[in-house]
């Protein structure tokens, strides 16, 4: 647990545009929750699952998580992300270079292949929520507004959760990777 604790302070310096860190990292009123905590919606052939903020490490930065699921017969894609707690949202991945070592880009857009989904996690695709002028905490909700190429949008709701709230591999990333551009 000491080791993830300096993780924010080595990301914050790195942050999505650039540089290393380790790899710990219907339509809008059709809401419901998934799991147990979780905010899922559907828009046409889209649908958000599994949609969460983990509790920021520091209180001006987040990351979102959630699934897209695809049902069309057509590739779509992830093409701009706007949420309720800041004006910066950021659509990141996460790549391993050639050393091993983990680096963090903003992107263009996240695809969502035909009668497929993709996941934004820890380690790969995500959202990073920047610059938050008013803290976020657990049992906060922030709307996420996604916009994809096909022209499709899609509005959740995501609660913010204990950084315990997904699976090991987010467990150790504990969002914490948010970087300030």
């Amino acid at each position: 647990m000491v080791a993830w604790a300096a993780l924010p302070l080595a990301v914050l310096a790195t942050g999505c545009g650039g540089g290393t860190a380790s790899d710990a990292l219907g339509d809008a009123s059709d809401t419901r929750h998934t799991g147990p905590d979780k905010g899922a919606a559907r828009s046409g052939d889209l649908r958000v699952e599994e949609a969460w903020i983990p509790e920021p490490a520091m209180p001006e930065m987040s990351v979102a998580y959630l699934t897209i699921a695809n049902d069309s017969t057509e590739d779509d894609a992830l093409v701009d992300a706007s949420t309720s707690a800041s004006p910066d949202t950021d659509l990141c991945s996460t790549v391993t270079t050639d050393s091993g070592a983990s680096q963090m880009r903003v992107v263009e857009e996240i695809p969502v292949p035909a009668g497929g989904s993709t996941q934004l996690k820890s380690g790969g695709f995500h959202l990073m929520v920047n610059d938050i002028p008013d803290p976020v905490g657990v049992g906060d909700t922030v709307t996420l507004t996604l916009s994809f190429v096909s022209g499709t949008e899609v509005e959740v709701e995501a609660p913010v959760l204990e950084r315990t709230a997904g699976n090991t591999e987010e467990r150790d990333a504990g969002g914490d990777h948010s970087g300030h551009h």
